[in-house]
């Protein structure tokens, strides 16, 4: 559009796009006085280029000579006009009435005409000003919806300023009284984290970002936890010339999650309390539980009347039974908490399912019920899996049976129910003839604490924890579990569970289980049977000579031969002259801890065979059990060792390391003394490195002397003591003489590291004294040295002087002992 004035503000030119835009013809508008007026009303500023129709008073410039130069200069002011918004906008009445927006430009200041008094250029700009008054509405619909959004919510540009945002944002930003439009998120919150400021600018290229868990540690010291979510907005470019969209900028929803993460804090505290108190209430009460049951068996070997032996057989029951009761409570925990470890094992399933059947056999004929087994043909004898744990299934399964079965049969089935690779899937069945279950109470045989019958007149008792813990471990194993069963008819019992192959496993079905277990034994060369003891070559590591004379007694027990040592940097010599297939590593010692030494050797041994490092240590939770692993050892035994487990984890890892075939002695040279047939005062005196070469000669027959639960008006636990000395009188009075000398000797350092407030030292000889103690079934000692040991590691030691005081009570409640039931 082009219009020119004369001196009184008529319209003198008036082109073919004003008359398209507007409707009126030059006719109607050149010398018309009123045509003025239609730049003379609504106008609507926007720049600060003068008044169109404005008078000019500027003095005629001589025209430009040149009429393209002319046109090249109107086209270069009206791209400024447009592009610098010095047009000025003016609505314009119609002739039909519609009322448009023209964005005109006095350009007559810059190209001065003659016998023009003033002109301009125009733009209709209507369609553009409807479209942003559109997008101005939806902004403010936007804003009005980001302002009472329910969570925290924020609109910003790609500046990072705001432009709307949520009542929920100021409260949990704490900005309540503050007015953030136009602000810089970054002024706002200069402590802000510089990685979600590199978040932003990702977000502003397009990027969608989220976290679910987010932890902001503010300047103040205050922590916010936060989950949120980051994302363009985008608008449409409202001249059109531009492909697309365009990002506008960012829109931000966080979440305060404090509490949550509070919550879960709390969960996971508690959760940890649970399992110390589970770590402690499994060793406080399996304690005298053992004591209790093997005092009864102890009893019924002995001259008693009927009555008595009807008594005492009715203790040893009850026991087991709470027993048995008390180990489900502990797996079930464990279950729950998700810390049921599996073994992987190579095992004979034949004789698995043998040993169950062989066990309620008394039971089942005390009721008149036929026990019997299936084992199919087509079924490998060995697998490879968690035999411990698969017992235990069954062991549930067959005692629900025969508790339910009243007469008739009960059946312990196992068929093979597919193979593939090396993967073998077993079908067990448990099927029996009682009194059934009713199909309304099926659904709720796995649920924890559940019972078909919850009446306090219920015939048969139990916890309700059987089934729950059966149908997790077959979960855990990767299986399936399930029932069918009739009112008075029975029920099957099956679950399926997949194992691998075990090694050297070969193709030797249909034949008889003996037959079948002997050949696949030379074919594996199991080490438990082929190989002897003798062979694997055990080295000890333990600063406390105690400590080395139970382990040592105990390995011996078992048949094994073993070196000893008595800290990390003894262990790493005598590893560089002589292989050994097993190190017991204590974790706490002196020059060198055993963490240090395992580290050590790992460094050593690079990617050669690997020595296999069991720790041993008194402390007995998950965390120290990582701790252990994390160094690089391969197993943990917790202190007192009991003897079964000793034999257990060595087995266990006897099975998976090849077999060195040097000799086992270290008396080759190599400047390790190893005296065979040392007497017990030479054993005693010996050093750091001890034989094992009988220290205790053990009775032909194997009989021990008996056991009997802990005394209480004495110290002393004496089914330990019978169990680490195998009875002998000699030697109980051999060890408790050495302990007696040690924890004496360590009281005198002790009470100068209390005196001194020094932590290190006092944790350092509590901890010795609680793992002797123990060792040597002094319990109350061994508790109040722990309880010294952890308010050194408190640094705290109010009462530390009472406590010394109790331990040389104790000590000298020990000599007693000796003097008065030893001698």
């Amino acid at each position: 559009m082009l219009t020119a004035f004369d001196a009184e503000g008529n319209i003198i030119v008036w082109n073919r796009e004003c008359e398209r835009v507007t409707g009126y013809s030059a006719t109607e508008i050149i010398g018309n006085p009123q045509a003025k007026h239609l730049f003379s009303d609504h106008s609507l500023p926007s720049g600060r280029s003068p008044e169109l129709s404005a008078s000019s008073t500027s003095p005629i410039v001589t025209p430009v000579s040149s009429v393209n130069t002319l046109r090249d200069s109107i086209i270069e002011e009206v791209n400024k006009a447009r592009n610098h918004g010095r047009a000025r906008e003016w609505q314009i009445t119609c002739k039909d009435g519609v009322i448009k927006t023209v964005a005109w430009s006095n350009i007559s200041s810059r190209f001065p005409i003659a016998s023009w008094a003033g002109w301009g250029i125009g733009i209709d700009i209507t369609e553009r000003k409807h479209a942003e008054l559109a997008q101005e509405q939806e902004y403010q619909q936007l804003r009005q919806f980001i302002k009472n959004a329910p969570i925290a919510m924020a609109m910003f540009d790609t500046e990072m300023r705001f432009l709307a945002y949520s009542n929920q944002w100021l409260t949990d930003h704490n900005l309540l009284s503050q007015s953030l439009l136009g602000c810089s998120y970054y002024d706002i919150f200069p402590d802000m984290k510089e990685d979600w400021k590199e978040i932003h600018q990702q977000g502003l290229q397009g990027k969608f970002i989220s976290r679910t868990e987010d932890k902001w540690e503010r300047a103040d010291g205050s922590v916010l936890y936060f989950r949120w979510a980051v994302q363009p907005w985008y608008v449409n470019p409202i001249n059109g010339t531009e492909d697309g969209e365009a990002i506008g900028g960012l829109i931000m929803v966080a979440d305060r999650v404090d509490e949550l993460i509070q919550t879960r804090e709390a969960a996971l505290e508690a959760a940890h309390a649970k399992s110390q108190f589970l770590a402690n209430m499994s060793h406080e009460i399996r304690t005298p539980m053992h004591g209790v049951l093997g005092m009864a068996g102890l009893m019924l070997h002995t001259s008693l009347t009927p009555k008595q032996r009807e008594y005492v057989e009715t203790i040893r029951i009850s026991a087991k039974h709470l027993l048995g009761l008390i180990n489900d409570i502990l797996d079930f925990s464990k279950l729950e908490a998700g810390e049921m470890q599996l073994e992987n094992l190579d095992f004979n399933l034949y004789e698995c399912l043998q040993d169950v059947i062989n066990l309620f056999k008394p039971q089942a004929q005390d009721k008149g019920i036929i026990l019997n087994l299936h084992f199919a043909e087509n079924l490998p004898r060995f697998v490879r899996g968690d035999p411990s744990r698969l017992r235990q299934i069954l062991l549930n399964l067959v005692s629900n049976a025969i508790k339910f079965t009243p007469s008739g049969s009960i059946s312990l089935e196992a068929k093979l129910e597919g193979k593939s690779n090396r993967k073998t899937r077993v079908d067990f069945r448990v099927i029996d003839t009682g009194i059934g279950i009713p199909s309304e109470a099926q659904a709720k045989l796995f649920q924890s604490f559940s019972q078909v019958d919850p009446s306090t007149s219920r015939q048969y008792g139990g916890t309700g924890l059987g089934l729950a813990i059966c149908e997790q471990l077959v979960s855990i194993m990767q299986g399936e579990i399930g029932v069918t069963s009739d009112v008075n008819q029975g029920s099957t019992f099956w679950f399926t569970l997949p194992f691998q192959t075990a090694n050297g496993e070969g193709e030797t079905q249909g034949e008889s289980p003996g037959g079948r277990e002997w050949d696949s034994l030379e074919k594996r060369g199991d080490r438990s049977l082929s190989v002897g003891k003798k062979d694997l070559k055990i080295l000890v590591v333990e600063d406390h000579l105690i400590n080395q004379t139970v382990i040592l007694s105990q390995l011996e027990t078992l048949g094994y031969q073993a070196d000893c040592v008595a800290n990390g940097l003894e262990a790493l010599k005598c590893l560089e002259v002589q292989d050994y297939d097993i190190v017991l590593m204590d974790c706490q010692m002196p020059l060198m801890d055993g963490y240090t030494a395992t580290q050590e050797l790992r460094r050593r041994e690079g990617n050669k065979n690997r020595t296999v490092v069991i720790a041993l240590t008194a402390h007995a939770m998950k965390a120290d059990r990582d701790k252990c692993l994390a160094s690089g050892m391969d197993d943990y035994l917790s202190k007192p060792v009991d003897e079964e487990d000793l034999a257990r984890i060595v087995q266990r890892w006897a099975q998976k390391i090849p077999l060195s075939h040097s000799s086992h002695s270290l008396g080759t040279g190599k400047g390790i003394d190893h005296s065979y047939g040392a007497t017990d005062s030479e054993f005693a005196e010996s050093g750091s490195v001890i034989p094992v070469n009988p220290i205790y000669p053990s009775t032909g027959n194997g009989h021990h002397s008996g056991r009997s639960s802990p005394d209480l008006t004495l110290p002393i636990d004496r089914e330990r003591l019978e169990k680490i000395s195998r009875g002998k009188i000699s030697v109980k009075r051999q060890l408790l003489q050495m302990f007696l000398e040690t924890a004496s000797q360590d009281l005198q350092p002790l009470e100068r590291a209390i005196a001194s407030q020094d932590y290190s030292q006092v944790k350092h000889f509590a901890h010795r004294l609680k793992g002797s103690a123990a060792n040597m079934g002094v319990p109350i000692l061994s508790d109040r040295a722990k309880e010294l040991e952890e308010m050194a590691c408190q640094r705290r030691l109010e009462g530390s002087t009472e406590l010394l005081d109790s331990f040389r009570e104790l000590l000298e409640a020990v000599d007693v002992f000796i003097e008065t039931e030893l001698t």
